[in-house]
């Protein structure tokens, strides 16, 4: 078929019809289409999830016997047959493959010319496949810790580890298995799964080269477990949308780059992804943002190997006596060092104690464990101008080429507005100062 992808391993449809049965076997593809040796489309696909290891033979025989209508004492027989037709030549081409379905979908949506005559006539297509290189790693488990059923996952070749059960199969990136018949995740009586489909996701493959998946089956009548809701902070520029996918057409706000300090921050109350597989945080007013690493982070700090924090926020932190952080101790200014002792979690916020067992925050917008660039004094590289405030636009004074100005610190302009990314100013006596190192050189 023009336009479409060719490789060694396609196989090639051919049917023969008439004008009288055209409709009928357009409205009803799946059953009219015939291979070579006999063997219908669907038979193509199980071989396919058999060389997958997604169904074993037995359950690939009895999905024939559902589609064909034929009687459950037939298992055997077609079990067999199956076992016996990934062994001979004319299917070797399948095996670590599967069926692209978006191109024959593309195929089978094509108008079928003919001349309108009753006579016989041949249609050929050609069956795409996509190699199926991405191996998944299923866990299976209760939401109680009660044991699995063994019988039922011994039937679908999985492995029994303790309360657990675990099956590996393969398939192609993007490529969407939906168990509609239960036979990669059976039923567990008393208990519901979480998924009904598996979706191969390269993007989700670990170190080890597996994408791990896990099915849990919730006890019937239990309450689930909402997750728990945790706060993330902008590391540079993103939009927040109204739905998951992402059209521009939808989006609801822009975020630019901001220092820490005045990151915008957000309560994510559920990970979920796109339709295209893309990672998404849904936001606690029902709105969506990236949750590409990259571009968001959590807001507080999870690092237990953590010795020093340093302050970075501005406005400086204080010690507290417990966590409830209710009291105010030492004011540390903005560039301190501090030593810890011991990270402290209380749901998704986090303290970091010290030695003396006060407690500081961890919350990324106040503190860091990269130290940062520390500057005392600054010369001016020209004419410098001395403001009263950060943005830099009430003017005090005026100061010539070769000013030495003391630095006490750092700041942004326009900190809380979120739609633009800011300028960094160092605060010296009496005020604020530009911080382009082109226009004030730091003096050692």
């Amino acid at each position: 078929m023009p336009g479409m992808p060719t490789s060694k391993s396609e196989l090639h449809v051919d049917y023969i019809n008439n004008q009288t049965t055209l409709r009928a076997m357009t409205n009803d593809m799946d059953k009219w289409q015939r291979l070579p040796d006999g063997s219908n489309l669907l038979q193509v696909q199980l071989i396919s999830d058999m060389a997958n290891h997604i169904l074993t033979a037995d359950q690939a025989a009895l999905t024939l016997l559902q589609f064909e209508g034929q009687e459950a004492t037939m298992l055997s027989t077609y079990t067999k047959a199956f076992s016996n037709l990934d062994q001979t030549p004319n299917w070797q081409d399948i095996k670590g493959k599967t069926i692209d379905q978006q191109n024959l979908q593309y195929q089978l949506d094509l108008p079928i010319n003919y001349d309108g005559k009753s006579d016989p006539f041949l249609v050929s297509y050609i069956i795409p496949t996509e190699a199926a290189d991405i191996k998944m790693a299923i866990t299976y488990q209760t939401n109680d810790g009660t044991a699995l059923p063994t019988d039922t996952f011994k039937t679908i070749d999985a492995t029994m580890t303790g309360q657990t059960a675990t099956k590996t199969i393969t398939g192609a990136d993007k490529q969407v298995f939906t168990d509609s018949n239960h036979m990669l995740i059976p039923k567990v009586p008393g208990y519901t799964a979480n998924k009904s489909s598996v979706t191969f996701d390269k993007n989700k493959v670990d170190a080890s080269g597996v994408q791990p998946v896990t099915v849990t089956y919730v006890k019937d009548g239990s309450t689930p477990v909402a997750p728990a809701a945790f706060q993330v902070y902008g590391k540079q520029k993103f939009y927040r949308y109204q739905h998951v996918d992402f059209k521009k057409n939808e989006r609801i706000r822009k975020y630019a780059t901001k220092p820490s300090a005045y990151a915008p921050v957000f309560t994510v109350v559920n990970t979920t992804q796109s339709k295209a597989g893309n990672p998404r945080y849904q936001l606690s007013d029902g709105s969506y943002i990236t949750a590409k690493s990259a571009y968001v982070g959590k807001l507080f700090l999870e690092d237990e190997t953590a010795k020093t924090l340093y302050v970075t926020n501005p406005k400086g932190i204080w010690t507290h006596t417990s966590t409830a952080f209710s009291d105010q101790l030492t004011h540390l200014k903005q560039g301190s060092k501090v030593a810890v002792t011991k990270l402290v979690k209380d749901g998704d916020t986090t303290r970091y104690q010290l030695a003396d067992g006060t407690f500081v925050t961890g919350n990324q917008r106040y503190i860091t464990t990269d130290k940062p660039q520390w500057v005392t004094r600054v010369k001016a590289v020209s004419g410098r101008n001395l403001y009263s405030d950060v943005d830099l636009t009430n003017r005090l004074k005026h100061y010539r080429k070769g000013h030495i100005f003391t630095v006490k610190g750092w700041d942004y302009s326009y900190g809380h507005n979120q739609l633009i990314p800011g300028t960094k100013r160092y605060k010296v006596a009496g005020g604020y100062i530009t911080g382009n190192p082109k226009l004030v050189k730091i003096v050692k």
